[in-house]
């Protein structure tokens, strides 16, 4: 075949699949933009090729022969990387089949983005807020036999993990933070144990990622779902191994809910680990990019249309898991037939592109949640009332989002006892925290506004750290924008008290914060038509705000260096106090000085006694009189 008929093939083939795409495809789509492909339309294509085609055969029909890689220039997508990809994506799935999709629990794993800490400063913030104050605890690796992280112990952990006091902004991540998470119900004992073995098969026992690596773990249940924090030092042990998580990496999503299955069945936790296609969920999802663009824009995010390659490689893979079950229920049809009836319905169920649920399998849908625990509640107020102790205003802030993140993922599982929740579950339309976060704005640009936005903080009375991290993290929910507004307000009261000023009524402190937002938005402004906001900003100007801002870094820093050591000698005293060892020998030498203050007392006694016997010698002439 020459090059010209692989071309003219290769195009024929995409033009008819971009009819059958116009012909059937979802509507509204607009105009001059890709057309949508859909999924199930290429899996009635396969029903019609009939099971001795591939998957990838049979829905690609006919044409799959003549779409042959060449060099047809900037085709969409070629025969060959259409292959590899569904090669990839059945080996990283495993084979088709496999028992019941969608009649268990998903595990659940996530990585919390932007949640590790790059030094000391951070490392602290974050074991004190995950410990609730020193209200929940936290435990070490099962290195060091999973001991509870006293002051003593996070001095250790501090020394081992080697990180700067403060690092410098930007720095990249020492440590990274994922969360494991638990069905509804799962008893609390079998999700703690669960969730430590994880982390210990995943980071401790050196079998993923090239190396194993030291982590500390907190076990929380302020929420339906208990779930367990995992907070890893990314630098290996033994090799000095950076922690990678990717496809590229042996530690990659699928990996770790995999591992989870494993060690939450030795719980007696019944979990499952499927892709979404062996589920029957093909639709495209929103990337986290997507997400950040939909808060910045204050939409929701929309997830993208299926392209010829992504819809070939869902429509395949369906094929492939379908006739996996297919499979399998031939297996059972002699031995156990009601199960061969429901693995060969879920096998019709994928075949048509529809999702599998628990009704399928003959299983009783999960109960709905109408009301919430009173202690789900407590706990959200409790994670609230955590927030004020974290000392550094940087980490404040960061915090404040992760919390808000945790109550927009609560409030839909509470019902009607949520609402005061909702707004966490949506973005804060007002656009007084919106930053200059995304690709428009140079650091050129973005650099001297933050330093301006930061004078104008200071000018009016609140804390300059604290209102850059406040527009540094994207558009937030409009729960948070109400907690960012509450901050500032405590923020402004403490400056005037500090000043010796009487306290301002609450129109007067109203006024002066929308002033100062206003000033904010028209630097945001500038900066975002490109323009460098000039007013009051110089180079020297800029140096020494930069020098101020490290200057105060510093003594945060040192203030908390100086709070942790006080806190550590009280610790160090009260343990020293509470041991019975310690007890015995304080009464022993309280009985000693009791002993020889008794005895110094009797020989003051004896020398009073003397010396008015001496007395009434003398002034009786010495006869004793």
């Amino acid at each position: 075949m020459s090059a010209a008929d692989t071309t003219r093939g290769k195009a024929g083939f995409w033009d008819r699949l971009r009819g059958l795409a116009g012909r059937v495809g979802r509507s509204g789509s607009p105009r001059g933009t890709m057309p949508s492909y859909e999924v199930t339309d290429l899996l009635a294509r396969a029903r019609v090729a009939g099971p001795r085609m591939s998957a990838l055969d049979a829905v690609m029909g006919e044409d799959w022969a003549i779409v042959e890689a060449g060099r047809a220039g900037r085709a969409p997508v070629v025969r060959a990387g259409i292959a590899a990809a569904h090669r990839r994506d059945v080996a990283r799935h495993g084979g088709g089949g496999g028992g019941m999709p969608g009649g268990k629990p998903q595990a659940v794993v996530k990585m919390i983005r932007q949640g590790g800490a790059s030094d000391l400063r951070g490392l602290r913030a974050q074991m004190a807020y995950l410990s609730r104050q020193g209200e929940e605890p936290l435990q070490r690796s099962e290195r060091y036999m999973g001991v509870e992280i006293d002051a003593e112990q996070a001095g250790l952990l501090e020394q081992a993990w080697r990180m700067p006091e403060a690092g410098r902004e930007g720095a990249a991540d020492r440590t990274t933070h994922f969360i494991v998470s638990f069905p509804e119900g799962t008893p609390v004992g079998a999700a703690e144990r669960a969730g430590r073995d994880w982390a210990e098969e995943l980071f401790g026992s050196g079998l993923y990622g090239g190396d194993s690596f030291d982590y500390y773990t907190a076990f929380h249940t302020d929420r339906a779902h208990p779930h367990m924090h995992v907070v890893v030092h990314r630098r290996g042990l033994e090799h000095g191994e950076w922690l990678k998580v990717s496809l590229r990496s042996d530690i990659h999503y699928d990996r770790m809910r995999e591992v989870l299955v494993d060690v939450a069945a030795r719980q007696g936790i019944e979990l499952e680990a499927t892709p979404r296609l062996a589920r029957g969920l093909h639709d495209r999802v929103a990337p986290d990019a997507e997400y950040r663009r939909a808060g910045a824009a204050r939409r929701e995010p929309v997830a993208p249309e299926h392209s010829p390659e992504t819809a070939l490689r869902a429509a395949a893979g369906l094929v492939h898991h379908a006739r996996g079950l297919e499979m399998e229920a031939r297996t059972l049809e002699l031995t156990d037939p009601a199960q061969a009836e429901r693995l060969r319905a879920a096998g019709l169920h994928l075949g048509e592109g529809r999702a599998l649920t628990p009704a399928v399998w003959g299983l009783p849908e999960p109960p709905a949640r109408t009301g919430a625990p009173a202690e789900i509640l407590e706990n959200v107020a409790r994670m609230d009332r955590t927030l004020p102790g974290i000392g550094d205003p940087v980490e404040r802030v960061r915090f404040m989002r992760e919390v808000a993140e945790l109550k927009a993922e609560t409030a839909p599982t509470l019902g009607a006892q949520g609402r005061g929740l909702e707004a966490y579950t949506r973005p804060d339309e007002s656009g007084r925290y919106d930053g200059l976060a995304g690709p428009d704005v140079s650091r050129v640009v973005a650099r001297p506004a933050e330093l301006r936005v930061a004078a104008i903080a200071k000018r009016y009375g609140v804390d300059k750290a604290a209102t850059r991290a406040r527009f540094a993290g994207g558009v937030p929910s409009a729960g948070l924008a109400r907690d960012f507004a509450l901050s500032e307000r405590l923020e402004r009261r403490a400056a005037v008290a500090a000043l010796g000023r009487p306290a301002e009524t609450e129109e007067t402190e109203r006024r002066a914060l929308d002033q100062m937002h206003r000033e904010i938005g028209e630097v945001h402004a500038v900066a975002r038509a490109g323009h460098v906001p000039l007013r009051g900003v110089t180079l020297a100007g800029i140096q020494a705000q930069e020098a101020e801002t490290r200057a105060e870094e510093r003594a945060r820093a040192d203030r908390a260096r100086r709070e942790r050591e006080v806190r550590e000698e009280t610790e160090r005293t009260a343990r020293r106090e509470a041991d019975p060892i310690w007890q015995a020998v304080q009464a022993e030498r309280a009985a000693e000085r009791a002993e020889a203050e008794r005895r110094a007392e009797a020989q003051r006694q004896r020398d009073r006694e003397n010396a008015e016997r001496s007395r009434r010698e003398r002034d009786g002439g010495g006869l004793g009189l």
